[in-house]
């Protein structure tokens, strides 16, 4: 039996620890599948019948044929492999499997663990040095901007800034942070701004030794500030792959520059626009408007001011103002920046909600052929598909968000209600605890977090966890008792549960506001129980 890490074309097993990775990037696999593979990759050469299969991986356990073949079905996407002209994985008739490719053995002691997850890597918001302490908005801008270049190396996986950005303060453990993150460096550092001066530290940190791979300090004015940005991004990846950049791989957020105030008043419209209530949507609308008044023609400014305005029209009141504002500055942005990601998916949000879709499909893959790595791409454009009834190819969107973004838990939780309207239950209910798992991590860093709480308890449900459920979702609402997306995850739970008065009164405070889509809700079984009221109706009739 092989005890060591194996290869085989552009892949690498790690046996011991059933973990399969491409180019530095870990590719996730359930359990089941996991031990699947690993049988036939040990066996390699020599067909694998369903009998020892089924009693090798579901010991003790009676399962249908259908198990084994949703796992197979899990590993030929991961391994982007054909059934009709397999590289990996062949179907022997009536028999079972063989692994027919070949695989070479890489002796376990080249193989450590900070090799494995040497490319991986996590950017902690900057601490605000300046002497008012009022920089902060400049200070995430700058890890944001950051962590945006670095999505664009392919051999990068980086971490999110929503689950980066739960470790603000100064002085955590280095260690036990990156071990939450999962990821083997970390990028800190901090920034003094005093008048149109600029000092900007920053430094890499191997998170098993501390061991500081770059450091830097620059003193220069604030109109510099993207070159400096793209100097730390170009250092930062250096220090991880020891060697120079090729031409062709520059790292860059790919964003256009504009003047110090402009993109000052940018910088505080996104902060805004991540706190997600509606009066801090209104602020970050104003920033963003006030960076256009100051440069017309900066296209990122319009593509967060478009996205803004639809996302104050899908959830706080679909007032026909927000969506003619979205809509103008969603096509103003791809005029001045098609060439940034960001813009596309700005567009195709705005023509998702005008039920466009065909329009926004189009724009969504533009966005993923310019950065395949941009989680919001695969995201909303899974969520466009869901709610324009195309279930399966939804669930195909939200299993690639879930594989660029491996901390993200609601791609999962929505893959998992997918499959649930597809009928494939026993994918449906391990891409569940896939979710709830990646929730729990998210608590454990931020107990608060609304959109875990909520969303999660849904999944809990579906994993048969109903006390556990409830409690999540009282605890969201108790904390977030007027958050349209809270109430509206807890008259979901209200649904499971049968409790159709409950799920209409939470539903009332929410509809009744303009808040939420008609063809999300038309599409989402877990409505299903309300139809035939006509109060619901009534509710559904009101929507956009």
């Amino acid at each position: 039996m092989i005890e060591t890490t194996v290869v085989f074309g552009e892949y690498r097993f790690d046996l011991r620890a059933a973990r399969l990775r491409s180019n530095g990037q870990e590719i996730r696999l359930t359990p089941k599948a996991s031990a699947v593979l690993k049988i036939l990759v040990e066996r390699a050469g020599h067909p694998v019948t369903k009998e020892e299969l089924f009693t090798t991986v579901w010991k003790d356990t009676v399962v249908s044929d259908d198990a084994l073949t949703s796992c197979i079905q899990e590993l030929r996407r991961a391994l982007e492999d054909d059934a009709r002209h397999p590289r990996f994985i062949e179907t022997r008739h009536r028999r079972g499997y063989q692994f027919v490719a070949s695989v070479s053995d890489i002796p376990s002691e080249f193989q450590t663990e900070a090799h494995a997850d040497g490319l991986s890597i996590a950017v902690l918001p900057f601490a605000d040095m300046s002497p008012g302490r009022d920089q902060e908005y400049l200070c995430e801008g700058f890890a944001e901007e950051l962590i945006n270049a670095l999505t664009r190396i392919d051999s990068l996986r980086v971490a999110s800034r929503t689950a980066s950005f739960q470790f603000r303060n100064a002085g955590a453990n280095i260690r036990e942070v990156g071990r939450q993150l999962g990821v083997a460096n970390l990028v800190e550092g901090s920034v003094r701004k005093a008048d149109d001066l600029l000092r900007v530290t920053v430094q890499v940190i191997e998170v098993s030794t501390g061991y500081h791979r770059w450091s830097e300090r620059f003193d220069r004015k604030l109109d510099d500030v993207f070159a400096i940005q793209d100097e730390i991004a170009r250092n930062v990846v250096v220090s991880l792959r020891g060697n120079m950049l090729p031409n062709r791989e520059k790292v860059s957020s790919g964003k256009p520059q504009t003047g110090a105030v402009a993109y000052e008043y940018y910088l505080r419209g996104r902060h805004y626009l991540h706190l997600m209530t509606q009066g801090d949507l209104e602020t970050s609308s104003e920033m963003f408007e006030r960076a256009i008044q100051l440069d017309s023609g900066y296209g990122p400014a319009w593509g967060c001011l478009a996205a803004t305005r639809a996302m104050l029209y899908e959830w706080f009141g679909a007032s026909d103002d927000d969506l003619a504002r979205a809509e103008s500055a969603s096509r103003k942005a791809l005029e001045l920046s098609p060439g940034l990601p960001e813009s596309h998916v700005a567009r195709g949000l705005v023509l998702a909600l005008s039920r466009r879709y065909d329009a926004a499909f189009q724009e969504f893959e533009d966005a993923i052929r310019l950065n395949p790595g941009f989680f919001e791409a695969h995201y909303y454009y899974g969520r466009a598909r869901f709610a324009n009834g195309e279930t399966a190819r939804a669930a195909e969107l939200f299993r690639k968000a879930a594989e660029v973004r491996q901390e993200d838990f609601q791609s999962l939780m929505l893959l998992g209600q997918s499959l649930r309207i597809l009928g494939m239950e026993q994918e449906a209910r391990e891409a569940t605890r896939q979710g709830i798992q990646r929730a729990e991590r998210a608590l454990a860093m931020n107990p608060v977090d609304g959109r875990a709480l909520s969303l999660g308890s849904g999944a809990l449900f579906h994993d048969d966890q109903v006390a556990r459920a409830i409690e999540w979702s009282q605890r969201s609402l108790q904390l977030y008792p007027d958050d349209f997306c809270v109430l509206v995850n807890a008259a979901c739970l209200q649904t499971k549960l049968r409790h159709k008065e409950e799920a209409l009164e939470l539903l009332g405070r929410v509809f009744a506001r303009g808040g939420g889509k008609r063809d999300w809700v038309e599409h989402d079984s877990d409505y299903d129980i309300l139809r035939d009221d006509p109060r619901f109706q009534a509710m559904v009739a009101k929507l956009k």
